[in-house]
């Protein structure tokens, strides 16, 4: 049997794909799934504000055993399937990154790109949301600052009706979290000097493209 249709919930880690499938399960009634064992933590509130399902095997199971039918991703672009990009600021993705950590690891990991999802940059480009068919580009801003906007958006592209366009306040989500959903903070006093530098240096591109710089 092959998998039925579906659609990628993806993005670069700490861009607002928790905020994003919550948008889904609240504005339109759609639940999720993720590729990641475990994800959310197993915190079963988090998880039915997020309307994340979790598989008891694996997600391809799912998919085919239920009728849901997007699936959240951290990696790079390998395949044509419909796709929902959500991006935010580099800038304050590696740096939500860094602190999602605990801060073990030092900083130039992720500003370089040193572990599994690379650099942000090399994300952005593998999905490459402003030309690859059947894919919705969403900033984060946008979620954040003009969600009824956002919410219209995504109704057109998955052909769905808007059930609603009351979400869930942040600080509810914070408040039975913590870790995944994190109170609102600037990446600007943490990201300074050499390490901001060599940041925009890494990534200049794909940031003057996305409109950060």
């Amino acid at each position: 049997m092959s998998l039925k249709d579906f659609v990628w919930i993806a993005s670069y880690p700490r861009s607002g794909n928790t905020y994003l499938r919550t948008i889904l399960r609240h504005a339109f009634g759609l639940r999720s799934t993720s590729i990641y064992p475990d994800d959310l933590g197993g915190n079963k509130e988090l998880e039915d504000y997020v309307g994340h399902i979790e598989p008891d095997s694996n997600w391809q199971d799912l998919l085919q055993e239920t009728d849901l039918s997007l699936v959240k991703t951290h990696r790079h672009a390998d395949d044509n399937t419909p796709a929902i990009y959500v991006i935010r600021d580099g800038r304050a993705a590696c740096v939500s990154l860094w602190e999602f950590y605990h801060r073990k690891y030092p900083i130039q990991v992720f500003i370089e790109g040193r572990y599994f999802h690379g650099t942000w940059a090399d994300h952005v480009k593998s999905w490459n949301p402003w030309e690859r068919p059947n894919t919705l580009l969403l900033k984060y801003e946008q979620l954040r600052d003009d969600l009824p906007t956002a919410i219209n958006t995504i109704s057109e592209f998955l052909k769905i009706e808007i059930k609603t366009t009351s979400i869930p306040n942040r600080n509810t989500l914070v408040g039975v979290d913590g870790r995944w959903v994190k109170k609102r903070t600037s990446w600007r006093a943490k990201l300074t000097g050499e390490n901001l530098r060599r940041f925009v240096e890494v990534n200049q591109d794909m940031l003057e493209q996305a409109g950060y710089l």
